[in-house]
Order: structure tokens, then C-alpha cells, then sequence
């Protein structure tokens, strides 16, 4: 093979953000709180229909992983939750919430429906992020006005509900997508970062952000070398996400994270709140925080409003958007899919990502 082509190959790896050096010293990844992590999905699971729809009991309000590495749930009612848990006893700490689940996700229903219906007045631009924080058993708002004349104004025109808790806001969520050149993908007026390979309808290509491959028939490019078209793309709804197929043979997508020798699985996963993870982005390489939210929608500075984000403390810059983002179970060595970079709050700590299985559910596609 030639070795041109060859260097090529090795380098176009998943989340692809930097040049891969034989030389270079690999950066540990952070592994998720097993024993709670495990818990937390069991919990899931009994809450599951058909393994995907969750009914959530009114007793239960919520869960997260503490600083102890301890699942905690928060409950309404603690003898329901014994008995709705009593696998447990004894291995979950539990927590008297003021809210149910199913209260606080009547909550954030709300706040969809009014930045849906009325994207351009003056309060529905006055709050680009809210979630709902399990650690917290509220709905977290974030006004870019803070004063008490806004919040006011937000509990007569949108909700006025006592579970919501106001957080000083800082504008549209920034989209990463760096304008400098010598980007690992780049395409016309910028780059970002290649997410994972999917499959669509029978074609192999990645994943990226929709922002990025934002309109069908995008030539994305590798160092200056078209290899991708964009094929599918959205911005709306619960994901910021494009499809791109591999137009140039010459490139062979592995499940290799880039700038290392390891394997991303490609069983997705959807931790819970304090739950250890890991982004690769070509701008800031691998990083690593703990989820924060697991239903988030945010307003981004293109003016595309996103719902059931994941948040998460790792840190990002602009071109990480599209980058992977995946959990490490160090107990079996599993690198498992979570979803891709999509921003990051100008606050300096939220970073935004969609979740793998909306990006299946959006484009159509499905890991292999």
C-alpha cells in the first residue's frame, strides 16, 4: 500500500481531532462509578416499557451519583420506594424529594412548548438553557436578565412553579465549530470534529455535528481533500446532528479513538446524573467531567433550539463540536457510545451533547 494513503488511513479515526503519533503518550481515560452506574441502570430498567418508554412511579424524583461515588434517589414517598425497590435495600441511599419525576417533567414539557411557540419575544430570548438537575430534584432556568422583574415576568408568561430554580444566563449556547484552517475535517466557511461510524440504509459514514454538516450535499473535507458528503442533517428537535458517507475509497473508517490505541464499542449507553465520561475533539483532544442534566434544552447561537441534551463539566473549545463522547468500564475495558459535542454554555463550565440514540432516532442511523 502506499505509504502516503497509508498514513491516511491511520489517521481518519473516530472523533478525529489531531494527528496520530507513534510517539505520542496516550492520556488515561476516566472510568465511570461502576457500582452505582450499574444500579442506576437496573433502576432504568424496571422503570423501562418495551425496553425504551420509562414510566417513572410518582414516588421516585430523581437520581445521581454522588462525591462518595453513591447512587442516590430521591423519593416522595419512602415506603413506595422500598417496596417498588426492595431489590436495593441497602445499596442505594435515598433522599426525601419535594418533587416527582413525572412533576418536574411536566415542567420542562412546559418550557419546550413555549420556546417552541413562541421563539422570537422577549422572554422566550431571555432564557437559552434549562434543564432538569436530579441532583437538585428542580428544573434549572437560566435568565439572561436576572433581575426580579424578569423572573416576574418568566412565572407569569411561562411558569410559575416553585420546583423551578433561576440561575444567571448568558446567551445563546455557543455551537464549536472553529473558523482557522488546518482543521481535521473542514468544509466550506469552517471545521469541527468527526463524531463516530454509523451505518444508514446500507452506506458507512459518520456522524458529526448538524451544524456543521448543515445542508445535504456538503462536501466535507480532510486536509483539503474532499472524502464526505453530507447526506442527512437536523437541527431541531432532540438533535444537532449530521450523516456523512465516505466518497473517496481511498478512506476506511475504524471504531479507533483518535490519538490512542483504544476501541469504541458500539453499544450506546445513557449514564446518569454524576456519572464519569469522556469527550475527543480536535481542539482540546480527550477530556473528561461528569453529567450534570440528562434533559436539557438549550437555544444555540444559530438560533436552533435543542431539547433532551445531555450536560456534562468536561471542558471544550471551538472545533470540538461533533467530537464523541463515551464512558470507560474499567472493569471490562468497554469504551460505550454516548452521543456527540454539540456546545457549550458561555457560563465556562456546561458543555452540551446529543445522545446517540436521538441521533439514530433523527438520521436514520445505526452504529456498527
Amino acid at each position: 500500500m502506499n505509504k502516503k494513503i497509508w498514513i491516511l488511513l491511520l489517521s481518519i479515526m473516530l472523533g478525529m481531532g489531531f494527528s496520530v503519533s507513534a510517539n505520542a503518550k496516550e492520556i488515561s481515560d476516566s472510568p465511570v462509578q461502576e457500582n452505582a452506574a450499574s444500579k442506576y441502570e437496573k433502576i432504568m430498567d424496571i422503570f423501562s416499557t418495551d425496553g425504551a418508554l420509562k414510566e417513572y412511579p410518582d414516588y421516585y424524583g430523581g437520581s445521581y451519583i454522588d462525591e462518595d461515588e453513591k447512587l442516590v434517589v430521591y423519593v416522595t414517598d419512602f415506603e413506595s420506594a422500598y417496596k417498588g425497590l426492595s431489590e436495593f435495600s441497602g445499596d442505594i441511599n435515598y433522599k426525601y424529594a419535594e418533587y416527582s419525576y413525572n412533576e418536574l417533567l411536566k415542567i420542562m414539557q412546559i418550557l419546550n412548548k413555549y420556546k417552541s411557540d413562541y421563539p422570537e419575544n422577549e422572554t422566550s430570548k431571555n432564557f437559552n438553557e434549562f434543564g432538569l438537575y436530579d441532583a437538585y430534584n428542580r428544573v434549572v432556568v437560566k435568565l439572561d436578565d436576572l433581575s426580579e422583574k424578569s423572573i416576574q415576568k418568566f412565572k407569569e408568561e411561562v411558569c410559575d412553579s416553585k420546583a423551578i430554580v433561576f440561575e444567571q444566563g448568558y446567551g445563546p449556547v455557543k455551537e464549536e465549530v472553529s473558523v482557522k484552517a488546518g482543521s481535521e475535517i473542514s468544509f466550506s466557511g469552517g471545521s469541527a470534529s468527526l463524531g463516530y461510524r454509523v451505518v444508514k440504509d446500507g452506506v458507512v459514514g459518520f456522524v458529526t455535528a448538524g451544524h456543521a454538516a448543515d445542508y445535504v450535499g456538503k462536501t466535507i473535507k480532510y486536509n483539503n481533500t474532499a472524502f464526505a458528503l453530507c447526506e442527512v442533517t437536523q437541527q431541531s428537535g432532540n438533535a444537532d446532528a449530521g450523516f456523512c458517507s465516505i466518497t473517496d475509497s481511498r478512506y476506511s473508517l475504524t471504531n479507533t479513538l483518535a490519538g490512542t490505541s483504544n476501541t469504541l464499542s458500539t453499544t450506546i449507553s445513557e449514564p446518569g446524573v454524576g456519572t464519569t465520561i469522556n469527550k475527543i475533539g480536535k481542539s482540546t483532544n480527550r477530556t473528561t467531567g461528569k453529567v450534570l442534566s440528562t434533559n436539557s434544552t438549550a437555544t444555540f447561537s444559530s438560533g436552533a433550539t435543542i431539547s433532551n441534551l445531555t450536560t456534562a463539566n468536561y471542558t471544550s473549545a471551538p472545533g470540538d463540536s461533533g467530537g464523541v463522547v463515551y464512558s470507560y468500564i474499567s472493569s471490562t475495558n468497554t469504551r460505550l457510545t454516548l452521543g456527540i459535542h454539540t456546545g457549550a454554555s458561555s457560563d465556562g463550565v456546561t458543555r452540551y451533547y446529543t445522545k446517540a440514540n436521538e441521533i439514530n432516532s433523527a438520521l436514520g442511523t445505526s452504529r456498527y
